[in-house]
């Protein structure tokens, strides 16, 4: 009888194509950093405060989800064209910065993501934002 399972087959390509739809490809982390002069407490509310303003400004069907991560951390898992987008993000007194996790499929839009996710922090933090 022959495995239908192709790891076992005698046939190289099959075993290579297995191989590869089991593997997890990592995903290219591109650092940012937002500067800002407003006490963490104040800078950490605006942030939490601007997630739906953020997911406003999607595509149909985009949506954020926002983890606090103790005083001065945050995820955002941000999804897109069936993709998520992952931004882990500290605070300091000086900056908002952190890394934001682009999916193979998004990577040659990475230079617009990393400027929509900047700028999106910094109107996130502007006072009065809208």
């Amino acid at each position: 009888r022959r495995s239908r399972d192709h790891a076992f087959s005698a046939d190289p390509a099959a075993r290579m194509t297995r191989a590869s739809h089991n593997k997890k490809f990592a995903m290219p982390h591109v650092p940012f950093s937002v500067p800002h002069s407003l006490p963490v407490p104040e800078a950490a509310a605006r942030l939490l405060d601007g997630v739906p303003k953020l997911e406003k400004a999607l595509p149909p069907g985009g949506h954020v989800t926002a983890e606090q991560i103790g005083d001065d951390g945050m995820r955002l898992d941000i999804g897109v064209m069936g993709q998520t987008i992952v931004v882990d993000s500290q605070l300091t007194p000086e900056a908002v910065q952190g890394t934001i996790a682009v999916p193979m499929m998004l990577t040659m839009m990475k230079g617009q993501i990393v400027q929509m996710v900047e700028s999106s922090v910094a109107k996130m933090l502007a006072k009065g934002a809208a």
